[in-house]
Parts: structure tokens; sequence; C-alpha cells
């Protein structure tokens, strides 16, 4: 069986690649409006917050503009991960057919450089597995971008940047946070008391 007699045969790509790229963009499209309905309810929930606080005293909120609040308050509890899951999902679709043309060339190339018998011709569990490592390496490396980009990017924790809104310099506020239980018992545990 010549090349392409096995591509007109067995190449369903196209077709496959047609229903997975009109699935994710449905998906991807339900994940940005999960993202968009998230991101206007919290503004009302900031705007809420925000009359609130100056009704009690406005300590929190002192010095602070309601849209500088709402922006921050939006900021630290929007759902991210949507927003940057549907852009790896999309990526990780656009990236198929180029990743499988490439991965496919590879072969042709190191099968044909070292001389390869049949055994390694497309069809067969070697190529099956270089191609299905190919393929899953790609996608996982979108969402290792992704994934990199989400935590580089991360928004400043909400008291803090009210703070910082305020006019304090963060380096000089300190924010206090309880230790947690299995903390303290290794303090114990490291000066010789317990244990």
């Amino acid at each position: 069986m010549t090349r392409q007699e096995w591509r007109a045969r067995y190449d369903v790509m196209p077709i496959a690649f047609l229903y997975a790229l009109g699935f994710a963009l449905f998906a991807v499209g339900g994940l940005i409006l999960r993202w968009a309905l998230a991101r206007w309810a919290l503004t009302g929930d900031a705007r809420d917050e925000y009359a609130q606080r100056t009704s009690f005293g406005g300590a929190s909120v002192e010095g602070i503009e309601k849209a500088v609040f709402c922006r921050v308050y939006v900021a630290a509890h929007e759902p991210r991960w949507a927003l940057y899951a549907a852009f790896a999902l999309l990526a990780a679709i656009l990236i198929t057919w180029p990743a499988l043309q490439a991965l496919l060339f590879i072969w042709d190339q190191i099968r044909f450089s070292v001389g390869a018998s049949d055994v390694f011709a497309p069809g067969y569990y070697p190529w099956m597995f270089f191609m299905f490592f190919g393929l899953v390496g790609a996608w996982a490396f979108c969402g290792w971008v992704s994934a990199r980009v989400f935590h580089a990017r991360a928004p400043e924790e909400f008291h803090a940047a009210i703070l910082r809104a305020q006019g304090h310099p963060i380096e000089d506020v300190e924010i206090k946070r309880r230790r947690p239980k299995w903390a303290r018992r290794v303090e114990k545990i490291r000066a010789g008391k317990d244990g």
C-alpha cells in the first residue's frame, strides 16, 4: 500500500478535526460566557459591598473611590480560570492539525533516514505511540503555557490591593494571619518541647 493509498483510506482527520473544533468552540463560548456573567455579577456585588462598607463608617474604604474599589474587588474574585481554560482549549484545538502534520513529517524523515522496515510504517504500533504521545505533548504544552500565564498574571490579594489603593506602602503593611496548628506543632518539635 502506497502512502497516498493509505492516506486516502485512513486519513479522517479533517472531519474529526472539524467536529472537535465545533465542540471546542462551543465549550470556549460557554467558558467565556461563564466568565463574563460572573464578572457582571461581581460588579454588582462590589457596588453593594462598597455601599455597605460606607454606610457602616467606611474605615475600610476610606480614601478609595467606588470605581477603584469595584475594579479591585472584581479582579480579586473573578473566575479567571474559565478565561484561561477557554484559551488553552482553543490553542490545543488550533495546534492539533499543524502538530499532526509536523509529527507525520518527522516520522517519515526518521523512518527513511534509518531505513526502517515496514513495521515502522504508518498504522503500526510504533507509529501509533509516536503520534499519540506527540499530540498529547502538543496539547500539554498548550496547557502549560496557559497555566504559566495564569499564575504569572495572578491579581494581588484583595486586602493588600485595598491597602495599596488607600495609599499605604504595601511593604510596611503586615497582614496578620494565624499560623496553622501543624506549624505551631512543628515549632514545638524543633524546640524539643514535644514528641
